[in-house]
């Protein structure tokens, strides 16, 4: 209790404790207390409240309101005598023996002034009022102390956990780019150079096939690039780096995801609205990865033929929805981790994503607050 008391930021309550203590000892302990009695016992009150900045010359103060009480009081300064005691308690919590001492001296001598009792009463009382707040105070300080230590310890130690989790994070990354790089990649350039091979020795190849290999082509080369952005973005994750897409661009990089998907046999209809250019580049990938795995969804559920509808808009919040009209394909939840992944992006940017059949086909919406990224 006293050591939440003597807490800084809780002086206003304090004080109003103290205050309430020393009008209830004035009106119910005291008899016939004089306005002198008043006046140095809520003088006393009030000038503890100083010990939070000024503890010593508090002390020192509340030891001189308690002489004048013992020299012009009439019932006995019993508050003042509370006062003397907290206040070198208080000193001697915040600034310890050196300057407690002194302190305890003056209120010593301050008890010593007021003979009453006898010679050996006297001593003992003075010795024992200033004594022991200053016995109280240590311990105080002792327990603030440790307790100082234990929150630096907790603080060193969650600090020295945190950088052994970036540590590890640092060489997992590394390892995943590694791999991605030494082995993803290398297939993916592979090919790359194969269908390119591909594309010049079968000159004379049906015009379908050809536009097959074309659209390989181009799609592993996109590919290629994205891995090695990927790669630079998981060895160096801080800012600047290359982003996959950027809002300039987004409108350039959804019409060719829609054009990809038409190629494929997809009859869609879209309407993307301009404002889409105006949010952030988290949301810009958001719109381009919902798009992605949308439409290759509906080609993977509703079949090559199948008829699909895109909406998307940036106002007050941004929205996705792709619809599918069915097809051969019966239209089932994905089993895979696309929509998991779209989730997880969308619960980072605080918003909702739902899928589920619609009519015969199957329907993909996603919402989220504009700006919500950073």
């Amino acid at each position: 209790m006293v050591e939440s008391l003597l807490d800084a930021r809780m002086l206003p309550v304090r004080v109003a404790i103290l205050l309430g203590l020393a009008v209830g000892c004035l009106l119910l302990l005291t008899e016939d207390p004089s306005a002198v009695d008043w006046a140095t016992g809520i003088a006393a009150v009030l000038v503890t409240a100083f010990g939070v900045r000024a503890p010593f010359a508090t002390a020192l103060a509340t030891s001189g309101l308690l002489a004048l009480g013992f020299a012009i009081g009439d019932s006995g300064p019993v508050v003042a005598k509370v006062a003397a005691a907290f206040a070198l308690t208080e000193l001697t919590a915040r600034r310890g023996s050196r300057f407690a001492a002194p302190a305890a001296a003056v209120l010593f001598g301050v008890y010593l002034l007021h003979p009453a009792g006898g010679m050996v009463v006297m001593l003992y009382r003075a010795a024992v009022m200033a004594a022991v707040p200053v016995l109280f105070g240590l311990l105080l300080r002792t327990a603030w102390t440790d307790a100082r230590r234990a929150a630096r310890a907790a603080a060193d130690l969650a600090e020295h956990r945190e950088q052994q989790i970036a540590a590890a994070t640092v060489a997992e990354r590394t390892a995943i780019a590694r791999e991605l790089h030494d082995l993803v990649a290398h297939h993916v350039s592979s090919t790359v150079l194969r269908v390119g091979a591909a594309r010049h020795a079968f000159t004379d190849a049906p015009p379908a096939l050809l536009q097959v290999l074309e659209d390989v082509d181009i799609t592993s080369r996109e590919a290629l690039a994205d891995l090695r952005k990927l790669v630079t973005v998981l060895r160096t994750p801080e800012p600047p780096h290359e982003s996959f897409v950027t809002p300039a661009v987004l409108t350039q990089a959804l019409d060719e995801v829609i054009e990809r998907a038409r190629r494929t046999g997809l009859d869609i209809t879209t309407h993307i609205d301009d404002s889409i250019t105006d949010v952030d580049p988290v949301s810009a990938l958001t719109l381009l990865r919902l798009t992605q795995e949308a439409l290759a969804n509906v080609a993977a559920h509703a079949g090559p033929r199948a008829v699909a509808q895109l909406r998307v808009a940036a106002n007050r919040a941004v929205e996705f929805e792709v619809r599918d009209s069915g097809g051969v394909v019966t239209a089932t939840s994905s089993t895979g981790l696309g929509l998991v992944g779209l989730r997880e992006r969308l619960a980072i940017l605080g918003g909702t994503l739902e899928a589920g059949p619609h009519g015969t086909g199957w329907r993909l919406a996603a919402r989220w607050p504009l700006g919500a990224a950073t």
